[in-house]
């Protein structure tokens, strides 16, 4: 029987984060391009779009969307906030560099 590799925590809620985001944008991407597209003027707002939901019910989903992908968005800056910081610190140094214009 194979053993069992431990988890380690933080690596986990980084993928569980990732996989968050990727989801939730692509939702809120989704229903804004569906909202983009959707007939406008008298009486669209009651016209049925997709899988049953007329314009105003697609933009409630849209907006709640945007507020858990903008959410998620946070707790992602959150936990990768030293990453980030490393990154910039980075892209500072390297761009100070004297001989990077030569």
């Amino acid at each position: 029987m194979k053993s069992k590799r431990s988890i380690n925590p933080k690596a986990y809620a980084r993928a569980v984060v990732a996989i968050a985001l990727l989801v939730s944008w692509s939702l809120a991407a989704f229903t804004g391009f569906l909202l983009w597209f959707a007939p406008r003027g008298g009486g669209a707002g009651r016209l049925l779009l997709f899988l049953g939901l007329t314009r105003h019910e697609w933009g409630n989903v849209h907006f709640v969307m945007s507020v858990l992908a903008l959410g998620i968005t946070a707790i992602h800056l959150v936990i990768d906030w030293r990453a980030l910081r490393g990154v910039l610190h980075y892209l500072i140094s390297v761009y100070r560099h004297p001989n990077l214009l030569e």
